[in-house]
């Protein structure tokens, strides 16, 4: 059982002006209730009002908010939306006077929360590398996140928006399973079943995200951004939403940052194939080179050239295997299943009969003949429900539940699954362990040949080692720009290093350069958990000197 955490860090990431910063004093309003929302750190429609990374600590015991009457008899404000008429149905949610809104006892333990506040995405034109270094270099004194919150204006989703989204999504794959979207600037009153457009909008909007997100589980919450707002059913609305937020941190299993892989940006992939398309050309007049030597001996420095070539491409292959069975052995849980019982009160209707949640799904089971993994862990969150006995669970292929929601009251229920990484991965790691086995018999088997050749041609090899090492060192940095993804401590070292401010050509210059200098920090970084700074660059200028063996 993974034991539960008192602390919680949830990232907020979104376009600027999508309400980040008002969303960060909501909710510090909502756990203090003393809390007098800032206007100075609220945008003002047009300029962002976070430049740098900054984080806010709350501590909350969850408590809940409801209606009242000014005689203390509680409201069912869900069934107002029944109501026919909209402008009733308005009237009610901007009534001021008679209604007060009350705050419930604590529904749970106290926790507290890092809600740590980013500068706004921009088009794919401003992204750099800089943008998500600032914000990890920001996260350096914390292990995890829990929760990561995208807030999305009440705006047309603009193509520079879904770039953008799609970048940082792209950049950050282990962060996907602790998505949620927050809608912000909504107006409740557009919730009224007449609202039909506005309703095909928020629709259509949430499936332009799943498709970003590559799943059609990510939670969606709607919350208005009216810090000046009085009205009291409005409030409500949005303090209950508030709460629900920083439950869904609770509820996720934290993504820890010091083991993070990140995939590489649009930037650093085109410096890599530049750098990688010159090497390849280097390479090759390299090993022309080589060919060109003595006829007598050229038979045998070749066989060496290619020996050692055989051997550089099975130590990255073991290389690449251990990189993978680690990364696929570990004890962190995967998501298997995530499933929300959402009903939302502004579309709350008639009490509906019992409701039941079952994983796997059994006629899809039966006819996809559904592989059943043994669940590890599940976490469940309920409100408003009359929860029923669990079905299997933790130790089971499956689980299932039964449960009521009450009439008029805004009914949730949140379940997650997860399955060990390791035993999602068994078959994987078997095969990592075969190919581990044959790549170490065929390296071996080429090592002796080398010795064998390297012995009885030493003198013919002194003519030629300063040629093979300059060939040894430019297939090994043509092994790193073919990698997809970087160690997170990589990735900073490389922006510190400014490597990808300068235009293409000079860029992989300097990262020809980081990759040999630093050659001794990189293989002790990506083989201890333990952070270690890199040595300084010799030269920390763009520079636009090439390898070139013929002019």
């Amino acid at each position: 059982m993974v034991k539960e955490q008192k602390e919680y860090n949830v990232l907020i990431l979104g376009e600027t002006q999508s309400g980040k910063s008002t969303l960060v004093e909501f909710l510090s309003a909502y756990s203090d209730p003393n809390y007098t929302i800032k206007q100075e750190n609220v945008g003002d429609g047009v300029f962002s009002k976070t430049d740098n990374v900054k984080t806010t600590t709350v501590h909350t015991d969850f408590p809940s908010y409801f209606v009242t009457t000014k005689a203390g008899e509680q409201v069912n404000y869900g069934q107002f939306i029944q109501q026919e008429d909209q402008d009733d149905y308005e009237d009610e949610l901007n009534e001021r006077r008679r209604y007060r809104l009350q705050r419930g006892e604590p529904t749970t333990d106290s926790a507290t929360f890092n809600l740590i506040d980013t500068p706004g995405l921009n088009d794919t034109s401003k992204f750099n590398e800089s943008n998500i270094a600032t914000i990890f270099k920001a996260l350096d004194a914390i292990k995890s996140v829990h929760l990561v919150v995208i807030t999305i204006a009440n705006n047309p989703f603009t193509e520079g928006l879904r770039n953008a989204l799609k970048a940082y999504i792209d950049l950050l794959p282990e962060f996907n399973r602790i998505f949620v979207f927050v809608h912000t600037k909504i107006d409740y009153a557009r919730l009224h079943h007449k609202e039909r457009h506005f309703v095909q909008m928020i629709t259509e909007k949430k499936s332009m995200l799943h498709d970003l997100a590559g799943r059609d589980s990510v939670p969606h919450l709607l919350i208005d951004n009216d810090i000046k707002s009085k009205k009291t059913i409005r409030n409500c609305i949005t303090q209950n939403t508030l709460r629900e937020l920083l439950a869904m941190a609770k509820l996720n299993q934290p993504v820890p940052l010091q083991i993070m892989v990140m995939n590489k940006t649009e930037k650093m992939r085109m410096v890599d194939l530049s750098l990688k398309e010159r090497l390849e050309d280097v390479i090759a007049k390299r090993e022309a080179a080589l060919g060109a030597k003595d006829r007598k001996q050229e038979a045998v420095l070749v066989n060496i050239n290619e020996l050692r070539a055989k051997i550089d491409k099975h130590k990255n292959a073991l290389d690449d295997i251990d990189r993978d069975r680690s990364y696929n052995a570990r004890d962190t849980l995967v998501l298997l299943h995530e499933e929300r019982y959402d009903q939302n009160w502004g579309l709350l209707k008639l009490a509906e009969p019992k409701i039941r949640m079952y994983y796997p799904e059994r006629e899809l089971s039966e006819k996809l003949n559904f592989p059943h993994h043994i669940i590890d862990h599940v976490d469940t969150q309920a409100y408003n429900v009359k929860v029923g006995k669990q079905d299997g669970g933790v130790g089971h292929n499956f689980w299932g539940i039964n449960f009521l929601r009450n009439r008029f009251q805004n009914g949730k229920f949140h379940v997650k699954i997860y399955i060990q990484k390791r035993k999602e991965q068994a078959a994987l790691l078997e095969e990592l362990k075969a190919r581990d086995r044959m790549t170490r018999g065929l390296l071996e088997h080429c090592v002796q040949n080398l010795q064998r050749l390297e012995r009885d041609r030493k003198e013919d090899m002194e003519d030629m080692e300063e040629l093979l090492k300059d060939l040894e060192k430019d297939r090994y940095v043509h092994s790193r720009v073919s990698m997809t993804s970087l160690d997170i401590k990589v990735f900073h070292a490389l922006v510190e290093a400014k490597v990808f401010v300068f235009h293409i050509h000079a860029s992989a210059n300097n990262l020809e350069k980081f990759y040999i200098e630093q050659r001794d920090w990189l293989e002790k970084v990506e083989n201890t958990k333990d952070y270690v700074d890199p040595k300084p660059l010799n030269n920390s200028e763009a520079t636009n000197d090439g390898i070139i063996l013929d002019q």
